[in-house]
């Protein structure tokens, strides 16, 4: 794979809205249209959030409540909500209520339409509890691709469904994995706050591309719904913005440049292909957007 020059459109990143009503860290979004996200925290909240006419209700109301920490949550494609945290179960939200279900003891780290994972290192089909496989290690993401279903786990190992080798990636926790947008590669974030892109070799990964992103963990890496940008969200209190054609540097969003997070930056979801949003432990979340002024 080339990694080679694009073309880059001009614009300016701004916070648009600051919403505030978590009594914990923000651990993770998702969104299910551009008008609405859910969210999850340390206060163990699930909280669903609205934009009408283009502006944000400050109040988001909640829809469920635990005990411990939410750590995950993924709106599925019929509108069922799950998330999962601490206590290891899962709590799946529809209009018709909300179900607890079985997840991992130690913690569930990760929902996908099809999985869930945590710290007993089982990957399981959500629906029915099944699991497909026992992993070495907590397993902090999950993505399916061409050679299989990959794991990200705790010590940077990447392991996948059916087979016994472990592929190291990252130095500490791999902790985020996507398809990298129009390219036959897969990109990885993890705690040595790298960016990593690699190719698919049969069973394993080459890599093709590196780059010190972060001076800290990176938590999440997501790539705009148009495939043109990618962003990670990292420990190190900034989000940056990459161009997804050269992973050159669009913009690096922090407080010290004038608004930002304050803390660590857990959470990532994009809206549409110019906004999206983030969460930290600073308990909140910012809505950016792109404009050409």
């Amino acid at each position: 794979m080339v990694v080679g020059s694009g073309s880059k459109e001009t614009g300016v990143w701004r916070c648009r809205a600051v919403l505030e009503g978590h009594l914990g860290a923000v651990y993770d979004l998702s969104s299910s249209d551009r008008d609405t996200l859910w969210s999850v925290g340390g206060d163990g909240c699930l909280v669903r959030w609205t934009r009408l006419d283009g502006v944000w209700n400050p109040q988001g109301m909640a829809m469920a409540k635990a005990d411990e920490a939410l750590f995950c949550v993924r709106v599925m494609p019929g509108g069922e909500v799950l998330a999962g945290g601490a206590s290891g179960g899962l709590i799946a939200w529809t209009q018709a209520g909300v179900e607890i279900l079985g997840g991992h003891p130690g913690g569930t780290f990760v929902v996908t339409d099809q999985w869930s994972a945590g710290a007993d290192g089982h990957l399981r089909r959500w629906q029915t509890g099944e699991s497909v496989g026992a992993f070495p290690g907590r397993i902090r993401c999950v993505l399916d691709t061409r050679i299989g279903t990959c794991l990200g786990l705790h010590d940077g190992h990447m392991a996948r469904v059916g087979s016994e080798s472990l592929q190291p990636l990252h130095d500490g926790s791999l902790r985020a994995m996507m398809p990298w947008p129009g390219k036959e590669a897969l990109g990885t974030a993890g705690a040595d706050g790298r960016i990593r892109i690699w190719e698919e070799a049969g069973d394993t990964l080459r890599d093709v591309v590196s780059i010190d992103a972060h001076k800290g963990a990176i938590y999440r890496l997501e790539a705009a719904p148009d495939g043109l940008r990618v962003a990670s969200a990292s420990r190190d209190r900034t989000v940056a913005i990459w161009n997804a054609t050269d992973l050159a540097l669009e913009a690096r969003l922090s407080r010290q440049s004038g608004e930002g997070h304050t803390r660590s930056v857990n959470a990532l979801c994009w809206l549409d292909d110019h906004t999206f949003a983030t969460g930290g432990d600073d308990r909140r979340i910012l809505l950016w957007e792109r404009r050409s002024d």
